[in-house]
């Protein structure tokens, strides 16, 4: 062995004792250095220098008091280095010293990093600072921040880190007995800073629970984001890279390809996090090794099979069983491409399993090829979906084939879930329509996959899932769909029909309750847009009610609360809708329950600040809380109504202008403060104040207009440009400006009249066009065009004449006819005495 190879055994043995405790540290050097009493010695001596302080990068300065650790190093108290005077030596290590220090310009503690002498070159000063603002750029609240670095009079490179307090990620879990549920939303606020490394082109490449602390305050700081990237040399500012300093790995967690020295990318980082959350939910790590040895554990991860988590903590496995199992082997994947494709779709499938829905890991069987293989013909795979469902039938019919016909049946569903739930979410921001054709398939396969699903409980809430989803994609209001509303309600219906029954037969079975309370809520909110809201306040009724006993049942369940807040913002909604007669009271109801789903929304906002849903969320109480305000003020005349609705608008464009910050590529984030924007505006126009209406009106329609332009098909985009220029529209005639406010007024008028065609059931749509041929004829009578005024008068009469066949006890239909008569004749009637006497 040469000198060299020695030194990396010896480093190689000292780094993975540090990762034993002190019960089993001695135990693996004995063990480790098998009889070679010299390298035992030289081991035990690195380690007895190293005793009582923590080690380089591994366990830096965090939740011990700094001032118990001032030990002889390398630099004094008080020594300045750089902005930073050296204050104490907090840890020491192979790799160099940590040092508390103070940043005399900001005023702030670090932690500061030297390197050792020896791995301070030419070219890792090079491309240290090539790297440092790539690194120190990266900005995230679960990130220990890089502040920045340089090289020290005597050539060293240094690092000058966030000062974090904390524990151990598994450390903490174990103190507060933290459930299943807790661990899983709290790692997914670690996958949330990983993801975000990755968007930047950093690969973290250690991730380890010593690298990950939680503050008192129960939030993750990553450490040493990129200071591996820092102290390799050949590793380039690109997706993929490699490590050649091997000793920054540490080899229970090192993914295959590490080991081997192959090239890196996210998917290390994916399988390191497999790792660290299959030991945060069993207390064990996936391979099975009876010795210590670095290179015996190296062989285990190359070579050996994990072991089923589920299979791991015995008499718990069933917190594990299922779902965990499959996402956790999904993402420890021995082949980097069989992996989760990213960390942010690793975080989604634990959020869907959290929320009770399918998740996208499979059985490495028929599934795994299958979803391969839609990623690659995604319609193709269609056909041959449909071919292989009416293969099934077939062989069902013969008893000999039964158990083969039970296993592809299996085999099926599954596929059909890898279309709704996979497909659908890498298309949110494509085509419509390629949605559409994903309907037509998925409706194909879940109708023939209904009439086999017999009593079978679980393949039951699998349709009613689909079927949801199905109904989202065809027409759930403000969200990308194909504008089909009385399809989305059909599929909707479909799905309750399934869940009725079984939550009769079956009341302790949660999720079919849960999935019961959805389906209500969404045939309530179709109901409501097709105009029926005096039937969609009965559906919210009940949506409501069931989600209040599973909250009864299950307090700490934040799922359900979720749910609760959403169903009691969608009651609020029906209430106050003047299709249905609602009273002031209504309005001031309407009010309470949105101001409770706000509470609810906001406490758990409060609980999973990392979790965005829930600010989103409260930013569309105070969306909703505003729109009655206004609303109250059209009825009592009262200007405060107004200002109040201001208020509240004001403070969801606040909301909503940082979540679009923080993912500008989100197009949800980018309709809802498009469409806040809208809501300023309406509230600033009936507190007079035009011109900044005007502004928001603008800034509204822009966001509208791009999202249209991106997929033309998408009918809720061309609604929302159509509202957009009606609020333009308004703005400009309560100006003055006449001639200007008939361009946009007209547009918006043109796409509903297209909207209204496309969809006649449409009672929003419908609304929106009469209103719009109101305002349109209006503006023309003022500007002396009483020709066209009365052609937009005549076109409103016809739409509710129509609808009056359609509808005919409808009092709002009536009442909007009665005053479209009074338009027209009081045009009519002049310009016939006009025609009377020019004849004479």
């Amino acid at each position: 062995m040469t000198l060299s190879e020695r030194a990396q055994r010896v480093a190689e043995i000292v780094k993975s004792a540090l990762e034993h405790g002190p019960q089993d540290c001695a135990a693996f050097v004995e063990e480790s250095c098998a009889g070679d009493e010299e390298l035992r010695a030289e081991v035990a001596s690195l380690l007895k220098e190293g005793e009582g302080i923590s080690r380089f990068i591994e366990e830096p300065a965090l939740h011990f008091a700094a001032e118990t650790f001032v030990r002889e190093g390398a630099c004094a108290a008080g020594q300045l280095i750089g902005d930073y005077e050296i204050l104490s030596l907090i840890a020491r290590g192979g790799m160099g010293e940590v040092y508390l220090a103070q940043d005399r310009q900001l005023q702030r503690k670090v932690a500061l990093k030297l390197v050792q002498r020896g791995m301070d070159s030419a070219d890792l000063i090079r491309h240290f600072n090539r790297e440092e603002r790539l690194l120190a750029s990266l900005n995230h609240p679960n990130i220990a921040q890089l502040y920045g670095g340089g090289v020290t009079a005597d050539g060293i490179p240094y690092f000058a880190m966030e000062y974090v307090e904390g524990q151990r990620l598994d450390e903490h879990c174990a103190e507060r007995q933290l459930s299943t549920d807790e661990r899983l939303e709290l790692f997914r606020k670690v996958c949330a800073a990983v993801s975000y490394a990755h968007r930047h082109l950093v690969i973290h490449r250690d991730l380890k629970p010593a690298n990950i602390r939680v503050t008192p305050e129960s939030e993750p700081k990553l450490l040493d984001f990129g200071i591996a990237k820092l102290l390799d040399p050949e590793s380039s500012a690109g997706a993929e890279q490699t490590i050649t300093l091997q000793g920054l790995m540490t080899p229970n967690y090192a993914s295959p390809e590490q080991i081997r020295g192959e090239p890196m990318t996210t998917a290390s980082d994916v399988y390191s996090l497999g790792v660290v959350l299959y030991e945060l939910l069993t207390g064990q790590r996936p391979y099975r090794s009876t010795s210590r040895r670095p290179d015996e554990i190296a062989r285990a991860i190359t070579d050996q099979e994990p072991e089923r988590p589920s299979a791991v903590i015995g008499g718990h496995q069933q917190s594990l069983k299922g779902d965990l199992d499959n996402i956790l082997l999904k993402a420890i994947r021995k082949e980097p491409e069989r992996r989760y494709p990213s960390v942010a779709q690793f975080s989604d499938d634990i959020q869907r399993h959290l929320q009770g829905l399918p998740v996208s890991a499979r059985q490495d069987t028929f599934a795994y090829r299958a979803s391969r293989f839609v990623g690659r013909n995604r319609f193709a795979l269609a056909a041959a979906a449909l071919i292989l469902v009416t293969l099934v039938g077939g062989i069902v019919m013969t008893a000999r084939e039964r158990r083969k016909a039970d296993r592809r049946f299996n085999d099926v569903r599954q596929l059909a879930n890898s279309f709704l739930f996979e497909v659908d979410d890498a298309i949110q921001r494509g085509p419509t329509q390629a949605r559409a054709i994903l309907v037509r398939q998925a409706l194909t396969y879940l109708d023939r996959l209904a009439q086999e699903a017999g009593n079978d409980a679980e393949l039951q809430l699998e349709l009613t899932a689909g079927y949801l989803k199905t109904g989202d994609v065809q027409g759930k209001p403000y969200r990308p769909n194909l504008g089909d509303s009385a399809g989305a309600l059909a599929s909707y219906r479909k799905a309750q029909e399934l869940l009725q029954p079984l939550v009769a037969t079956d009341p302790g079975n949660l999720e079919a309750r849960r999935y019961l309370s959805v389906a209500w809520q969404s045939i309530g909110r179709l109901q409501g847009r097709m105009g029926d809201w005096t039937t969609a306040l009965a559906s919210q009724r009940k949506a409501v009610a069931i989600s209040e006993g599973l909250v009864s049942a299950h307090p700490e369940r934040a799922p359900y609360r979720s749910l609760l807040a959403d169903n009691c913002l969608h009651l609020g909604e029906a209430l106050y809708q003047e299709e249905r007669g609602a009273t002031m009271a209504d309005h001031r109801e309407a009010i309470a329950w949105f101001r409770k789903a706000l509470a609810m929304h906001e406490a758990l906002s409060a609980a999973q600040p990392a979790n965005a849903s829930y600010r989103y969320a409260a930013g569309v109480d105070y969306e909703y809380i505003g729109i009655v305000f206004n609303k109250l003020g059209d009825l009592t005349g009262d200007p405060e109504n107004y200002r109040a609705a201001l208020e509240n608008h004001r403070t969801e464009l606040r909301i909503n202008k940082a979540l679009a910050a923080s993912d500008p590529a989100n197009g949800t984030y980018r309709r809802i403060l498009a469409d806040v924007y809208g809501e300023v505006g309406f509230a600033q126009l009936k507190l007079e104040q035009t011109t900044e209406a005007l502004e928001n009106f603008r800034s509204k329609l822009a966001i509208f207009d791009s999202i249209r332009a991106s997929d033309p098909t998408n009918v809720e985009a061309q609604r929302d440009v159509a509202n957009s220029y009606d609020g333009i529209g308004q703005a400009l005639a309560q100006s003055g400006d006449l001639s200007a406010a008939l361009g946009p007024t007209g547009q918006a008028v043109a796409i509903n009249q297209r909207l209204s065609k496309a969809e006649p059931a449409n009672t929003e749509t419908r609304l929106n066009l009469l209103r719009g041929l109101e305002a349109l004829g209006e503006l023309r009578e003022k500007a002396g065009d009483v020709g066209g005024a009365l052609e937009n008068y005549q076109q409103a009469l016809v739409v509710l004449e129509a609808w009056s066949k359609a509808e005919p006890g409808n009092v709002v239909i009536h009442r909007r006819r009665t005053t479209a008569e009074a338009n027209v004749a009081r045009i009519h009637q002049p310009m016939a005495v006009g025609r009377k006497i020019t004849n004479e």
